[in-house]
C-alpha cells in the first residue's frame, strides 16, 4: 500500500483518485469538481462554501459533498484564513466516516494486540471499507497490515478493507484527515476489533 501525495497516481484499487489542499484567505476561490464524486473537508478554521443553491458555513472537521449539478462552487474563509481538503474519486452511496483526527487524542477503546513497538494510545483496528489517511501536520509511523511507513505532511496512506492499521509512534504530534469510502461485506461502521467483532474480512488484493 504505497503512500502517495497530491498529484500522484494512487494504487489502481483505490476509490479515491486524488486529493488537494486549498488554502483560503482573501477573496472567494473557485472550487472545480474533478470527478464523479467529490467531498470538501475543512481541516482548519471556518469555511463558507457557496453554490447556486446558496451558502453553507463549515467548521473544522465538517464536510460537504459537492455535486457538479449544484456548481459553480466558491470557497472563502470566514475568519482570516482556513484550509480545506478536497477528496475526489468514484466511491459508492453507502460510505463510512470522514473527519480530522489527532495522535494525542485520549482513547479508551482497547485495540487488537500488536507485536511492534508502540508508544501511543491509538487503537489497532480494521474496517468494512477502504480508508484514506492524509497527514496534515506532524510526523510518525503508520502500520498497515505487515507494512510500516514513515509519514509526514502531505502523505496519503491508502488502507484496504480489513487490513489492521495503527499509529504506534509519533515524532511530532500528528493531525490528520480520514476518509472511509464504500461500505462492503457486513457494512459495519467505525473501528472494528477482532476481540469484539470477529476476524477481519481482509481484501488481500488491496495492497
Amino acid at each position: 500500500m504505497p503512500v502517495f501525495r497530491s498529484g500522484e497516481q494512487p494504487p489502481s484499487w483505490c476509490e479515491l483518485r486524488g486529493f488537494e489542499f486549498v488554502e483560503l484567505s482573501g477573496p472567494p476561490r473557485p472550487i472545480s469538481v474533478a470527478d464523479k464524486k467529490q467531498r470538501l473537508l475543512v481541516t482548519r478554521g471556518t469555511c463558507r462554501l457557496t453554490s447556486k443553491r446558496g451558502a453553507n458555513v463549515l467548521t473544522e472537521g465538517q464536510f460537504w459533498d459537492m455535486d457538479e449539478a449544484d456548481g459553480p462552487f466558491t470557497a472563502d474563509a470566514c475568519d482570516r484564513s482556513a484550509q480545506v481538503l478536497i477528496f475526489f474519486g468514484r466511491w459508492g452511496a453507502e460510505i463510512g466516516g470522514c473527519g480530522v483526527f489527532f495522535s494525542n487524542y485520549p482513547r479508551t477503546a482497547k485495540g487488537d494486540p500488536v507485536s511492534y513497538p508502540k508508544s501511543t494510545n491509538f487503537d489497532a483496528h480494521y474496517h468494512d471499507n477502504d480508508e484514506y489517511w492524509v497527514i496534515i501536520k506532524g510526523s510518525g509511523t503508520v502500520v498497515v497490515g505487515s507494512r510500516t511507513y514513515e509519514v509526514e505532511p502531505g502523505d496519503c496512506i491508502p488502507i484496504g478493507m480489513g487490513h489492521h492499521h495503527d499509529l504506534p509512534q509519533v515524532r511530532s504530534d500528528i493531525t490528520g484527515a480520514y476518509f472511509e469510502t464504500t461500505l462492503e461485506g457486513k457494512k459495519r461502521f467505525g473501528h472494528l476489533w477482532e476481540h469484539t467483532h470477529g476476524p477481519a474480512d481482509v481484501r488481500s488484493d488491496r495492497v
